[in-house]
């Protein structure tokens, strides 16, 4: 057992072997440093000048506190129409995040409507991030292995969202905290560090006010007293017992507050139907395994749902691979690595799970990443140093060679390329927002979204056109639904949406709104609005009327559909008459 693989120098040692991660890290990151506000962004900025003051109680501290909260129903949400009409009455999507909202805040305040210093801000968050986890590959894995590690993390395509979308800045806030928590603790507990007793408890309770990182971090550090310690239980448990206290605060805190997620497709439930929750949290775990291992992006999944089965198995395949791959190049693993590796995949394990309850993506990987990193750093290259000793392998070496090729290509290819690609397209979309926003037609009364399936349009171009003073009295989305759609008017102030689609897909903002779909004959009232579907599926309502109390022409509306890459007014045919209206993807190509 060798400490580092034959023919490896010493050039990429600490601190040089940090500059090479953070130079690559800092490179990829660039074409993020180019995207605008957009998504929630806007609707934070909305909340920060106090556009919002009349619809709900957020605050500059709140700002993901979405709906659910004492001032932020789903009924008043549905009412004023910043939630679409079926939206569910037991809608939470509300998070405990003062921090990241208050570094939000200060960006408005110091910035205003300016984004690339913010988007320097969530660099500098990544660059501090890089440099913990530098210093932790360091400490627990031998020079080479480490410096591999490190850059593995800094080039991950996990970090584009994090780092690209200022909304999404939270989970490098929680994980930096969380990671430096994890690192006081092994300080203290491996170098008698006094200070570290103190620093790792706050710094946890920093992360917990962060965001959901910080679970993972106590997983991974929970992992390090279990697996990676050898002493007496109760020795473990004393160090343990400050990190459970305050995490057993925290879950009681957030649940009698009443935070988290729930009546939505999007995040799961486990207490409603478990065994439903638990094959697509099996099947989410899987997707995040894929990613830490083959660094297949889950980001893909949000566009492409028929993939969440493929990718799933994809992950199941490598998650087995990478163990009997760790198995048989135990003999090549020297004690320092087998001792790391011991309670870094259990705590990278656990640490990704949470991330498997919410909407799937590489932002939750922040923490597991720490893990996985170190683990495809020892596969890369202990694989390819016993690859060139055949006579002592059980497999044949050409096997090997390929598995550690795929980690490459994976790791160094397509991961990166994810990254400036997916970048881009966040450009693209922030673009387009403001575009569409600026180019909508003027609207004096209520404007009726009759069809968007990309919530970039539904959701957020009236967001852009309230902060360019261009909103409307009102706003209504009709359907969500990623099909075609035909309008029937059935008198002159009502109208039928009936989607045509054999089967029928649910679209982004239906998953996210609602855990199923509205049965028939549901009806409910929204101002002068009575919605009533007539028929419905699994997946959602089939056909809706709308009857809007008015004669439609009488002025009070705009109706409005997506359409060739705008929104585009529409002239209602006659009573009687229909009005075919083709889908048509929108900027984030939903």
């Amino acid at each position: 057992m060798a400490d580092g693989p034959p023919h490896v120098g010493t050039r990429w040692t600490w601190p040089r072997s940090l500059v090479l991660a953070l130079g690559l890290g800092i490179l990829l990151s660039l074409p993020s440093l180019r995207v605008g506000l957009m998504l929630d962004d806007l609707m934070h900025r909305m909340v920060i000048n106090g556009s919002t003051r009349q619809l709900g109680d957020w605050g500059p501290l709140s700002l993901y506190e979405f709906v659910g909260g004492p001032g932020s129903m789903p009924e008043r949400l549905r009412e004023s129409g910043l939630l679409p009409w079926w939206a569910s009455d037991s809608l939470l999507v509300r998070f405990f995040r003062p921090i990241p909202s208050a570094l939000l805040s200060l960006d408005a305040w110091l910035f205003r409507d300016a984004a690339l210093p913010a988007h320097l801000h969530s660099l500098a968050w990544f660059v501090a991030l890089v440099v913990l986890v530098g210093w932790l590959h360091q400490r627990l894995l031998p020079t080479p292995v480490a410096t591999l590690a490190t850059v593995l993390y800094a080039v991950a395509g996990a970090h584009v969202l994090p780092v690209a979308w200022l909304a999404a800045r939270h989970p490098l806030v929680s994980a930096l905290l969380g990671l430096l928590a994890l690192a006081a603790h092994l300080r203290a507990r491996e170098d008698a560090w006094k200070p570290g007793r103190v620093l790792a408890p706050v710094a946890l309770a920093g992360a917990l006010l962060s965001g959901e990182a910080a679970v993972g971090a106590v997983l991974l550090l929970g992992s390090y007293e279990v697996f990676g310690r050898r002493e007496s239980w109760q020795r473990r448990s004393r160090h343990l017992a400050p990190y459970l206290v305050l995490s057993l605060v925290y879950v009681v805190f957030y649940v009698s507050q009443g935070y988290g997620a729930r009546g939505s497709n999007g995040y799961l439930n486990p207490i409603a139907a478990p065994w439903s929750f638990l094959g697509v949290f099996i099947q989410r775990a899987f997707i995040l395994m894929s990613e830490l291992v083959l660094a297949t992006p889950s980001d893909f999944t949000s566009s492409a749902p028929a993939l969440l089965p493929v990718i799933a198995t994809v992950g199941a395949i490598a998650t087995f691979g990478a163990w009997r791959m760790t198995r048989l190049l135990q003999p090549w693993l020297s004690e320092r690595e087998q001792d790391a590796l011991r309670w870094l995949i259990p705590g990278g394990i656990l640490a990704t799970l949470p991330g498997a309850v919410g909407v799937v993506g590489g932002r939750v990987l922040m923490v597991p990443l720490v893990a996985g990193s170190a683990l495809m750093s020892v596969l890369i290259l202990r694989g390819w140093q016993a690859a060139r000793e055949p006579a002592r392998l059980r497999v044949p070496a050409l096997i090997l060679r390929s598995a550690v090729v795929v980690l490459v290509l994976g790791h160094f290819g397509l991961s990166p390329l994810f990254r400036v690609g997916m970048a881009l397209a966040l450009g693209h979309v922030a673009n387009e927002q403001w575009r569409v926003a600026r180019e909508a037609p003027p609207c004096d009364g209520t404007l009726v979204l009759v069809v968007s399936s990309d919530p970039s349009v539904s959701q957020y171009v009236p967001a852009a056109m309230s902060l360019t003073g261009r909103a409307p009295r009102g706003f209504r989305l009709l359907s969500g639904a990623p099909h075609d759609h035909v309008l029937e008017r059935v008198s002159p102030e009502a109208i039928d949406l009936v989607v045509q689609a054999s089967p029928r897909k649910q679209g982004f903002w239906e998953v996210v709104n609602r855990e199923s779909a509205p049965p028939a004959g549901t009806k409910l009232k929204l101002g002068d609005l009575q919605v009533s579907v007539l028929e419905s599926s699994e997946s959602g309502f089939m056909r809706a009327r709308f009857d809007f109390g008015h004669v439609l022409e009488s002025g009070d509306f705009c109706f409005v559909t997506w359409s060739d890459n705008g929104l585009k007014r529409i002239e209602l045919p006659p009573p009687g008459q229909h009005l075919a209206l083709p889908h048509s993807r929108g900027p984030a190509g939903l």
